[in-house]
């Protein structure tokens, strides 16, 4: 009598992949829709924590960072007038504020674009890019453009 060897056939291999790859096509937009929030979320965040920490920055320095100086302000030991130094000194003694200046978590740019005119209260939503600030207000936001949309339909520009 011949003896019969333990193995899957193929119709039994087809029936699994069928399976994985229906149960796949269920669960991989819902983790899209993680990220998706997770990303939201992350930009609300980055936004509070930076907009608190221009708010004490002012508070200190009797007026908002340097444009051009921003991240390293930001990220620095600095002195009343806004210098930077790598270290604490009697000096150097306020911040740093931020451990690194954060990327936008929807272009994944850190790049800080500076509002052209004073009176300026939100970017001009032309741009796929990092942040958008505006020395003379502290206004901070993110600097996408309208088609940047959260799941709920407000664009990330408005945050």
């Amino acid at each position: 009598m011949r003896r019969q060897r333990a193995a899957f056939t193929l119709i039994e291999i087809l029936i699994v992949v069928v399976i994985l790859g229906i149960v796949a096509a269920i669960v991989v937009p819902r983790m899209s829709d993680f990220s998706t929030v997770a990303n939201e979320t992350n930009l609300k965040e980055n936004l509070s924590k930076i907009r608190v920490h221009l708010q004490v920055y002012r508070n200190q320095h009797a007026g908002f960072p340097d444009p051009s100086h921003l991240a390293d302000q930001l990220t620095k030991f600095t002195d009343f007038h806004g210098n930077t130094a790598a270290g604490r000194s009697t000096q150097y003694r306020y911040g740093p504020y931020l451990e690194q200046m954060p990327p936008n978590p929807i272009s994944k740019l850190a790049s800080i674009r500076v509002a052209s005119a004073p009176g300026e209260a939100a970017p001009p939503g032309d741009a796929d890019a990092g942040w958008w600030y505006n020395p003379m207000t502290g206004i901070f936001c993110a600097d996408l453009t309208p088609a940047h949309v959260d799941s709920d339909g407000v664009p990330y520009l408005t945050y």
